[in-house]
């Protein structure tokens, strides 16, 4: 009896070990570097993010492959750059052939896939929203890059419902409500919702994507924090003394924050934070903690208009490292070594290589991607590949102190070149020793800057002509270094 009774438990705990992980991943709009406490924030409070961070493997060094919502979200759910899927902008989303993208290949590994949030990746018109390309269960993913209002009637534009049988089994927009509520937590009653009603045998993909903390609600007179939580950190801000500050753009004059002194801002990531510190409590009182992959990053730098872009350069919409350097944490209680710190260079495309390994699926041999599995670095070694990242955002935002732009960063001589196209001078940094980029050493170092400048224009010639053209203000500019640069050995002129 004892033996049979022992053989029963090694049998359980063998099908235990076999269960493949749930993967839960957190993608948070707009979410700058510095804006976690685990990262250095000071006013901010993120305990339950701080968690998981200590719980797993935080990197310092993450990037996005866009410096705008809807292209790095593409790379997300393809592995690929979104130059591939002619993105760069936020009015861009996949093309209808896209094909088979992430939640297919975990449908294929017997996951529930669910998707929660933001999805401003498709129309119904294309057949490309998150219950049309894989994902069991939509919760209020449609076309909009965010909700009328963060309370209650939400108000999403009607336009990007279109087609949209209201009652759908497979979708949620959240036309009910009641007085009082916020988004962020009607989102996370919806999670824990699907939670409860999974089915115990299958693993769980859940693809929470947050609307917060888009900052076009922090100004006023649209505050689309909690009042209560605006209230405290309003004082809060007080308490500590905290001042306005600003640096000027050296080239716009724009005013760009410098200072935790947003209390709105800091409302919606408290709210934030308790949001994913329900969902991580909800699979830790199941029992599912244990064999969960938790997954968190922001899609691109925040904004510097209202909310602090320090202690980087630049903002969303920018190549500076503070609009594409993102917060990224990777937990997985048992495989990834708590409280890590790792300074490996990564891409958000490799999000994408990372969870189809983790789940047991297998990509074709012809797949195309631009992103790597992290495998490697979750075990703690090295990556062995060096690679060039490369960004592309053709038009200006100057209220955000930003200009049309493309980058390259060379990961083994950490050296970053920005090129302009409305004429300004172009940059070199090292990001090594200047990871502020404050110190142009393009004019120090004109081979270097030559060689990535031809690596960068090679980037652009490759996918330019299936890309949506810039603006016509930078067109001619553009076509113009594209002609300079498919002649062998030509010197790019001055711009």
């Amino acid at each position: 009896m004892i033996k049979l009774f022992i053989s029963l438990f090694l049998l359980a705990q063998l099908s235990l070990m076999a269960k493949p992980s749930n993967i839960v991943f957190f993608l948070v709009d707009d979410l700058g570097w510095k804006d976690l406490n685990c990262y250095g924030a000071e006013l901010y409070e993120t305990p339950n993010i701080d968690q998981l961070c200590a719980d797993g493997m935080k990197f310092e060094r993450a990037y996005t492959t866009a410096p705008i919502c809807s292209p790095a979200r593409a790379s997300l759910m393809t592995g690929t750059h979104p130059m591939k899927q002619k993105m760069w902008n936020h009015l861009h989303i996949l093309p209808p052939n896209v094909g088979k993208i992430l939640p297919a290949y975990l449908k294929e590994q017997n996951y529930q896939t669910w998707h929660i949030g933001k999805w401003h990746l498709g129309k119904p018109e294309d057949k490309t929203l998150p219950h049309e390309v894989g994902f069991d269960k939509n919760i209020a993913g449609t076309q909009a890059w965010e909700p009328g209002s963060f309370h209650w009637p939400y108000r999403f534009p009607k336009k990007t419902q279109k087609n949209i049988p209201p009652d759908s089994a497979n979708f949620n927009s959240l036309k009910s409500g009641k007085e009082g509520e916020y988004i962020t937590d009607r989102l996370t009653d919806e999670a824990l919702k699907l939670i409860d009603k999974r089915d115990p045998n299958k693993p769980i993909f859940m693809n929470f994507w947050y609307y917060t903390v888009h900052n076009v609600y922090i100004t006023k007179p649209r505050k689309q924090g909690k009042a209560e939580l605006v209230n405290k950190y309003s004082k809060k801000i007080k308490d500590m003394g905290i001042a306005p500050s600003f640096r000027l753009d050296p080239k716009t004059g724009k005013k760009l924050v410098t200072s935790e002194n947003n209390p709105a801002y800091a409302a919606m990531i408290q709210s934030l934070d308790e949001s994913v510190g329900r969902v991580v409590n909800k699979l830790k009182e199941i029992g599912e903690y244990e064999n969960t992959l938790f997954i968190f990053l922001s899609d691109n730098g925040s904004t510097t208009d209202d909310v602090p872009c320090a202690p980087f350069n630049g903002g969303k919409n920018s190549t500076y490292e503070a609009g594409v350097r993102i917060p990224a944490i990777i937990t997985w209680p048992g495989k990834v070594k708590a409280g890590s710190v790792s300074q490996e260079i990564i891409s958000i495309a490799d999000v994408f290589n990372t969870i189809v390994e983790a789940s047991g699926a297998t990509l074709p041999k012809d797949f195309n991607g631009d992103g790597i599995s992290l495998m490697p670095v979750l075990k703690g070694k090295k990556l062995d590949t060096d690679r060039q990242l490369v960004w592309y955002f053709p038009d200006s935002r100057e209220h955000w102190g930003q200009r049309a732009n493309a980058a390259i960063f060379d990961t083994k001589s950490g050296l970053k070149y920005i090129m302009y196209f409305n004429g300004d001078e172009d940059e070199l940094y090292n990001i090594s020793n200047d990871k502020e980029e404050m110190k142009n050493i393009l004019s120090q170092n004109p081979e270097k800057a030559e060689e990535l400048k031809k690596a960068l224009m090679t980037k652009l010639t490759e996918t330019y002509s299936t890309l949506p053209p810039p603006p016509e203000k930078y067109k001619s500019i553009v076509e113009k270094r594209l002609k300079i640069s498919s002649v062998n050995n030509s010197k790019v002129a001055s711009h």
